[in-house]
């Protein structure tokens, strides 16, 4: 079966499978549209009759009404067999498979952010829900009086939101980011005072308090010129806090420092001097730009275990933060380092819907996240250096702890340390 999709924001649209089906009438399109909105509910007559013709009716508009009304249920039958066009004493009505609507889909995008509180997750979904929108609701097909009445509702539903949308981007930290898009909305809608009091604290944010009081002052003297009423508590209460520089008003980011160390296991004493020497060696000053990268290797399942221990010694040296990643995936394949490099960045603050799609940008943003910061990977069975080298970093304050079953050849500057089993005891390896 064939994707069925009916498009309501914006002109209103029939797909199936990617196709737009020709709705050749205007009012077949509205009709389509009312019954939609209000999907398996019988619409009395005299009610479509008033919507399709607001003004001037027909000779007669019911027999009118059931020439539309047949058209559309022949189209409907030959576009998408499991959607009816059903008639009854009470009306007409639309039955079919829910979620097929935009309308739908909106209205559960925008209840799954409502309940998302990971503030980057909850942006992508109201970026998801607003981008539905393809201009006023119902754009092509009715008079904005008619227009109005059938998508008031969808319409304060878009706004809202938008306004948790900007609510959003404001706590994630985006306040420069948003000004354009703010200096833009507060100049379409002068009189709406949540786009005000957002403008005004992404200015204050961007320290222009100046410029953020001169927001509200256009607001109050707008208000009282154009509809005689004064600004609102909330909005005056911002102001106020803006003119005290209140601290309540500057950002506040959750901690996003990563702590991703996997629990150690108890070793035996026989590894404590390879530990105290790799701790040495991963502590020594480095040359800007070369991290300290040590491998351990062989077939022994302990060097896992050696490796997560050592970076639990060494956590504490690196308060930015500790990463890991396993590079084989549960059937022993290796897994790719741009999908590896997908599951680092958001531990370092890159929202999913700013993580770019190739291996190289990718690893320039990991680069990137971790300039000027300590920071401790731990990759655990590495195949080859290959899949290795995107995920370095390029600052000595960072340090890699790579576990794998061979050496990481060519891989400069790294130190390697075979780890045997217990029964033979360690050995060193040699450094390259």
């Amino acid at each position: 079966m064939k994707r069925v999709e009916y498009r309501l924001l914006g002109p209103v649209q029939l797909l199936v499978g990617g196709e737009q089906v020709e709705l050749k009438r205007t009012q077949e399109r509205l009709l389509l549209a009312i019954l939609l909105l209000e999907p398996g509910k019988s619409v009395p007559s005299e009610r479509l009759i008033e919507l399709l013709w607001p003004e001037e009716r027909p000779g007669n508009p019911r027999r009118a009404l059931q020439v539309y009304a047949s058209r559309l249920k022949g189209l409907l039958a030959e576009a998408d067999p499991e959607t009816r066009l059903v008639s009854s004493s009470e009306g007409y009505a639309v039955q079919g498979p829910a979620g097929r609507t935009d309308v739908e889909t909106f209205a559960a995008l925008v209840q799954q952010a409502k309940s998302t509180h990971e503030p980057e997750q909850r942006r992508k979904v109201l970026v998801d829900a607003l981008a539905l929108w393809r201009g006023p609701a119902l754009a092509d097909v009715a008079s904005e009086p008619v227009r109005r009445r059938l998508s008031a509702g969808l319409d304060e539903s878009r706004w809202a939101a938008q306004e948790l949308r900007l609510a959003t981007e404001l706590e994630l930290g985006r306040h420069q980011e948003l000004l354009p898009e703010l200096a833009d909305l507060s100049a379409a809608l002068p009189l709406q005072e949540t786009v005000a009091a957002a403008y005004m604290l992404a200015l204050y944010r961007s320290g222009r308090q100046t410029d953020s009081l001169a927001v509200y002052t256009k607001l109050v003297r707008r208000l009282a010129d154009e509809l005689g009423t004064k600004v609102g508590a909330e909005v005056r209460e911002l102001q106020m806090s803006i003119l005290r520089q209140d601290a309540a008003l500057d950002l506040t980011l959750k901690d996003q420092t990563p702590h991703e160390l996997p629990a150690g296991t108890d070793l035996l004493v026989v590894r404590d001097a390879v530990l105290k020497e790799l701790v040495a060696e991963l502590s020594r000053s480095r040359p800007d730009g070369v991290p300290a990268v040590v491998c351990l290797y062989g077939d022994a399942v302990d060097k896992s275990a050696v490796a997560i221990q050592l970076a639990h010694r060494l956590a504490g040296d690196y308060r930015d933060g500790q990463l890991f990643a396993r590079l084989q995936d549960p059937s022993g394949d290796a897994v790719p380092p741009r999908v590896v490099l997908g599951q680092l960045l958001p531990s370092l603050g890159v929202g999913e819907a700013d993580v770019p799609d190739s291996v190289e940008e990718r690893a320039s943003v990991l680069r990137s996240r971790l300039a000027g910061k300590s920071v401790l990977l731990v990759l655990d069975e590495v195949v080859d250096a290959g899949q290795l080298r995107p995920l370095l970093p390029a600052d000595g304050r960072c340090a890699v702890i790579v576990a794998s079953r061979q050496p990481m050849l060519g891989l400069e500057d790294a130190v390697h340390r075979e780890i045997r089993a217990v029964s033979g005891g360690p050995r060193s390896g040699q450094e390259s």
